[in-house]
């Protein structure tokens, strides 16, 4: 039983650094037709004692021949159970985009289990009781394709008919994961949250990126920080990036230090 958890641990979890002796476990959700490459030099641009985990979707990159996962609820339970283990030592989870709302819905789940992240991240996403609804999940390939045309890190999809063919179908699961969520009214959770957002991003403004605070017991945002940029402002700014998570994470440490104590 053990083993069978410690494979589905690494199926759905990647990090270099096997985190034995790390401070903190900071757990990246991806956006929609993201996979864990996309975080591949966080560990290097962070402080060295904190374990990145990268959560790896169903359907694409090492995973391509499972099947994507196209229901928020069941896609939550699954990220749980792999999260759960982490709690031994501090956790925060940063969320981009649809990983933002999963990021939510996971906490929820691990609030329920009696282990609560010591803060949120919440990145490039309104406030899930304030998102707008959305069907392009049902539409064609032409109007998915249309749709990624805003954004420069679809770009490889977008030249590549080869990878259109392989990654249009989870392009369109993770659509309708998010497309097909639906939060009728705020359930706060007991973890901060803060909320970073590019500047440009049409997907989310000010009013649903404040909105966040409705979904956190502490009534208020951590950091509503914005960058230059548009919906991934994150490859242009990381430098800057980093150096917000590091600031933040060392509260999250004095905070824990103090706790010890």
């Amino acid at each position: 039983m053990a083993e069978h958890t410690e494979h589905e641990r690494r199926r759905w979890l990647r990090g270099r650094r096997d985190g034995g002796d790390a401070a903190a476990n900071l757990v990246c959700l991806p956006h929609a037709g993201g996979s864990a490459s996309f975080y591949r030099d966080w560990e290097a641009g962070l402080p060295g004692d904190l374990a990145v985990r990268v959560v790896q979707y169903p359907g694409r990159e090492d995973r391509l021949a499972e099947p994507c996962l196209t229901n928020m609820a069941e896609l939550a339970d699954r990220v749980t159970e792999v999260v759960l283990p982490l709690f031994d030592r501090p956790v925060v989870l940063f969320g981009h985009s649809m990983g933002a709302a999963l990021m939510y819905e996971v906490t929820r789940r691990c609030e329920a289990a009696g282990a609560s992240p010591d803060l949120l991240i919440a990145s490039a996403h309104p406030a899930p009781h304030r998102k707008e609804p959305g069907g392009l999940h049902l539409g064609s390939d032409r109007d998915l394709l249309a749709d990624l045309q805003n954004f420069a890190a679809s770009r490889a999809i977008l030249e590549s008919e080869e990878l259109r063919e392989i990654m249009l179908p989870m392009v369109r699961a993770d659509y309708q994961v998010i497309e097909t969520y639906e939060l009728a009214e705020p359930i706060p959770v007991r973890a901060p949250i803060a909320v970073f957002r590019g500047a440009e991003d049409t997907d989310v403004d000010s009013g649903q990126g404040d909105a966040w605070a409705e979904l956190t017991e502490h009534g208020r945002l951590v950091r509503h920080q914005v960058f230059d940029g548009g919906h991934f402002y994150l490859q242009p700014q990381q430098d800057r990036l980093f150096a917000e998570i590091t600031g933040l994470l060392e509260a999250v440490r004095t905070r824990s230090r103090s706790v010890a104590r």
